[in-house]
């Protein structure tokens, strides 16, 4: 048998040990499968901390997807809100008529309050008014962050409306309409007002009316119906104030109401106009024969009859049997991005239910060409021929 001679050096000892190499062979096989066991976990522990680390960041972009989704839902749900307090049979329920005591206790403001309260707007009185006869409005808005000096800030949740009524008698402006100094009054008003004023005239028939005879208070009246007209024409040109009679209370009451549902409804009708102003027609006026679609897509297919129908060189028997063979816009235009779409779509048969003893007909190509043109042409001028 091989062996190996292993010796110590040493100032004291001399010793020697004979290994064998079989023995040598068993040590060394036992150290590669040891470095084998060492390296395969190594291995195994990488693996298991990458997997570690990705399940990590996997988890980190769902968490971040989510929250994104929920900053989204959060902002649709806030601009909803923030447009339903403008939207008409919502936005009266935000609405504060501001109104100031003396005002609200006068006899002719009597029905005032039971009207604003049924229309669903609220009413305040306020001392701090700058002329008892003022009547202003405030909305509830939604706050917001702000920039202040570039401080961030909440915004106030309520917002003065930029119209105002100013309401008179008719006994409390003669003097002013027989000095010729009601423009000078309102137009002061409306600059401590800060916002444009309607000058709301009451009991103005009953103070012009006669009773058949002549008594002393007829001749004690300082303006005439005619002096009455030409002030109202200098309010006008002069402060841009218009003016509204009424004679009884309840045409007063009506009329804050109606005021403030017109304020109410003004950024929402707004909007909507200006979204009307960016087409080259107005599509509101032109309604003829249109089709109503309901939130739940009652209609579509009624409505999709009607865009068929309406074509030249269409009938109703045409959409019917076209819209039977292609049941939504997407279905006929991918019918006709084939090579035979043409083709097809001719060959649609047209029942004639209506007349007895009548035979069956197609669509035929030329009106089958032009659906052709009118759903695949890419630039906009063509002309259907």
């Amino acid at each position: 048998m091989d062996m190996i001679e292993l010796s110590s050096d040493d100032s004291n000892h001399s010793d020697h040990y004979v290994m064998p190499k079989k023995d040598l062979a068993v040590l060394d096989t036992e150290d590669n499968e040891n470095e084998q066991i060492v390296s395969s976990s190594g291995r195994i522990s990488k693996k298991r901390r990458g997997r570690n680390k990705d399940e990590s960041l996997a988890k980190k972009q769902k968490a971040d997807r989510q929250a994104l989704k929920q900053k989204i839902a959060e902002e649709r749900r806030a601009a909803k809100n923030a447009n339903k307090i403008f939207k008409p049979g919502e936005c009266m329920k935000h609405m504060t008529l501001e109104i100031h005591p003396v005002l609200l206790e006068s006899w002719f403001c009597a029905d005032v309050q039971r009207e604003l309260s049924a229309s669903g707007a609220h009413l305040k009185t306020s001392s701090t008014l700058c002329d008892p006869a003022l009547v202003l409005w405030t909305r509830l808005v939604p706050p917001s962050l702000i920039n202040n000096d570039g401080m961030v800030e909440l915004s106030p949740s309520k917002q003065r409306c930029n119209h105002g009524l100013y309401i008179q008698t008719a006994q409390d402006i003669e003097n002013l309409v027989a000095t010729k100094t009601l423009a000078n009054r309102v137009q002061r008003v409306k600059d401590l007002a800060g916002c444009d004023l309607t000058l709301v005239l009451f009991g103005v028939k009953d103070y012009f009316k006669t009773s058949g005879r002549k008594t002393n208070n007829s001749k004690q009246k300082l303006m005439t119906e005619i002096d009455l007209e030409k002030a109202i024409t200098d309010l006008l040109v002069t402060a841009g104030c218009d003016t509204q009679t009424v004679n009884t209370p309840g045409e007063l009451a009506l009329s804050l109401v109606h005021f403030t549902k017109a304020i109410a409804e003004e950024p929402y009708k707004k909007a909507k106009r200006e979204l009307d102003e960016q087409a080259d027609f107005y599509m509101r006026g032109d309604n003829k024969k249109c089709v109503s679609v309901d939130k739940d897509g009652n209609g579509l297919s009624r409505l999709w009859q009607q865009m068929i129908a309406i074509l030249p060189l269409s009938s109703l028997e045409t959409s019917r049997a076209l819209c039977a063979q292609y049941q939504t816009p997407l279905a006929l235009y991918e019918a006709l991005q084939k090579s035979t779409g043409v083709t097809d779509v001719a060959n649609v048969g047209v029942s004639r239910a209506a007349v007895p003893g009548s035979k069956s007909r197609r669509i035929g190509p030329e009106f089958a060409r032009k659906l052709h043109t009118l759903f695949t042409a890419d630039d906009g001028s063509v002309l259907l021929e």
